[in-house]
């Protein structure tokens, strides 16, 4: 009798020894298929942007805000839903000659040809692209030694959606040259371009 109560009791254990690893591995499969996998293939998302050549003439820095709302923002640009807006900010402690050497029509312009869509007028929903003309100050006595030192100045670019930063780039020129602005203008738009992803 005790001997028939052990087997039992045996095959019991076993039994639940079974089913727990059976659990186990339904578990594992189930996280490796469905939330591990979605994770690693977001992560490779930020590891399938290559730097472009444009990026690596000069100094030139960019960052994801929002990488959601900048890969739905690439509709709204191909579809000519955006407007410019840009500024200047010029030398304090030198002679500023930067708004006399380019205009913001030009520059607007330059932009329009990078994106190769004019803009859209009468529209509610757009994507703003802010743009800073920044001249350097080689007067300022503020301004670190090893920043600019070949340089004439730089361009920011800031693209928002819905007054949220989504995208930002920065990006020097070396001559007030109107080509080589507008080949920095178009490697901003390139970089953007470039760091959208189709999630799929």
């Amino acid at each position: 009798m005790k001997k028939s109560s052990r087997q039992e009791s045996i095959i019991v254990n076993n039994f639940f020894t079974l089913a727990s690893i059976v659990m186990i591995a339904i578990t594992i499969i189930l996280y490796s298929k469905y939330i591990s996998n979605d994770d690693y293939k977001n992560d490779n998302l930020k590891d399938k942007v290559i730097t472009l050549s444009c990026e690596k003439e000069v100094f030139s820095t960019s960052k994801v805000y929002n990488q959601k709302l900048l890969n739905e923002s690439q509709k709204a640009l191909d579809k000519g839903f955006y407007r410019l807006n840009g500024q200047y900010k010029k030398a304090t402690y030198s002679d500023s000659i930067i708004e006399d050497f380019i205009s913001l029509f030009e520059v607007d312009n330059f932009y329009i040809k990078a994106i190769e869509k004019e803009e859209k007028t009468n529209i509610n929903k757009f994507l703003q692209i802010d743009y800073e003309i920044i001249e350097y100050d080689r007067k300022d006595p503020n301004k670190k030694q090893k920043d600019c030192k070949f340089c004439s100045g730089s361009i920011l670019t800031i693209f928002k959606a819905d007054n949220i930063d989504i995208f930002k780039f920065y990006i020097d020129f070396n001559l007030y040259d109107k080509n080589e602005i507008a080949s920095k203008i178009d490697c901003t738009i390139k970089a953007y371009e470039n760091n959208v992803r189709k999630i799929q």
